[in-house]
């Protein structure tokens, strides 16, 4: 399972490596810049982000290099996080509460990197010290995802958030394709039947018990499923499935897929990780790399 888990990231990050080599993607590099797109800065950095992203892609799909790859990434993630992001898009004016792209793939690598060494074999005298740091990658991994979502949720209790909720979904319906939008306006319709302040107090109440859950390690079999509908809900919704699907063209600039599903994404690997678990699963999870076991 861990194999299937770090190959599905290594396509996704295949698939981003294709979309990193488009037009739109060197014209972000060289706004990034203050370059012309035709100048050789723009070259040199735009090719090198695919060739970095193909380097990252190649190893996930391969499990070769993990632990050097490993640290690039979150070399490389969080440069982008902080050079290009800005450290997220935090705005409940326009909707925007999360932290941004770069936060949840940096996060699932740390979890494939985790799933990995789990799946290597350690000899007796090595694997208190080697269950010891897995352990320190998982629960880093999953106190980050919880911050993730205790940041969101603290803004999802803005005031004009609140009072917007319904807006931001009417407005994100506008440039979708026919049977996309048929299906966020029945979201709407019963938005607006129900109450559109009581939906954005429950996606705020959701998405604070899902951090607390998450940085608590309590009823993390629970929150979990509940954390995947509710991003699978946000996906299909406010970010439209995270199309449209062609070479440069997304509705999530830099990542073809989305950002909800990348949280999606993340909460399999830690219910995979946590072996489903009663009431946060540290134990389990310790036992089990006390008795050498591999998942």
């Amino acid at each position: 399972m861990f194999a299937y888990l770090r190959m599905t990231l290594g396509v996704i990050w295949l698939y981003n490596t294709w979309t990193a080599s488009s037009g739109p993607n060197k014209l972000s590099v060289a706004y990034f810049l203050g370059e012309p797109m035709s100048s050789w800065q723009v070259h040199l950095v735009g090719n090198g982000i695919v060739l970095l992203d193909l380097y990252i892609a190649l190893v996930l799909l391969s499990g070769k290099g993990m632990r050097s790859a490993l640290w690039i990434s979150i070399v490389y993630l969080l440069g982008m996080w902080i050079g290009v992001e800005h450290l997220g898009d935090f705005d409940p004016a326009t909707g925007a509460t999360d932290a941004g792209i770069a936060p949840p793939y940096l996060i699932a690598a740390i979890l494939t990197y985790t799933t990995w060494r789990i799946s290597q074999p350690i000899s007796s005298s090595t694997a208190h010290t080697n269950r010891d740091h897995t352990l320190l990658w998982a629960h880093a991994a999953r106190y980050i995802f919880g911050f993730l979502w205790a940041w969101d949720a603290l803004f999802k209790w803005h005031p004009y958030f609140l009072s917007h909720f319904l807006s931001y979904l009417i407005e994100a319906q506008k440039n979708m394709p026919g049977w996309e939008g048929i299906y966020v306006q029945t979201w709407i319709d019963i938005i607006k039947s129900t109450s559109p302040l009581a939906f954005g107090f429950l996606a705020a109440i959701t998405e604070a018990v899902i951090a607390w859950s998450l940085l608590s390690g309590k009823f993390l079999r629970y929150s979990m499923p509940v954390g995947i509908a509710f991003s699978f809900m946000v996906w299909s919704t406010a970010e439209g499935f995270g199309g449209p699907y062609s070479n440069g063209e997304t509705g999530m600039p830099g990542n073809m897929f989305g950002n909800a599903v990348m949280y999606i994404f993340i909460f399999i690997q830690l219910m995979v990780l946590y072996r489903w678990p009663r009431h946060g699963g540290v134990e389990e999870l310790e036992n089990s790399f006390s008795e050498n076991k591999v998942l």
